[in-house]
């Protein structure tokens, strides 16, 4: 069965749906495998973060670019609208990147 975070077969020309992950199945990922990235702004974040999330606002992108190539990168912002973005970026620069579905709301509300 092929989940929604697994590689899709066809590589870059992946639906947007095969790039969006839910919380459930980020928990389910192999922490060894995987980079939790939190892209919110500064203010954003002074009432929490995920635990283990390195934190790289999306207003500082050219840090995305020190990410390591040979895992698997889920981004998270408020909502998840900003990591949308910043997901792009990644996949144009060869990572395998995905957005957490929700944001960091949809994590708090999964507690």
């Amino acid at each position: 069965q092929n989940t929604k975070w697994q590689q899709p077969a066809s590589g870059k020309e992946s639906s947007e749906m095969e790039r969006q992950i839910s919380v459930e199945d980020w928990k389910k990922m192999d922490p060894e495998q995987t980079v939790l990235v939190d892209v919110r702004e500064e203010t954003q974040t002074q009432f929490g973060t995920i635990e283990g999330a390195l934190y790289i606002p999306a207003t500082s992108l050219h840090k995305l670019y020190e990410l390591p190539k040979d895992k698997r990168i889920v981004v998270f912002c408020q909502k998840g609208e900003t990591s949308h973005e910043v997901v792009e970026v990644l996949l144009d620069a060869g990572y395998d990147a995905y957005e957490m579905q929700g944001g960091y709301l949809a994590y708090l509300a999964s507690l």
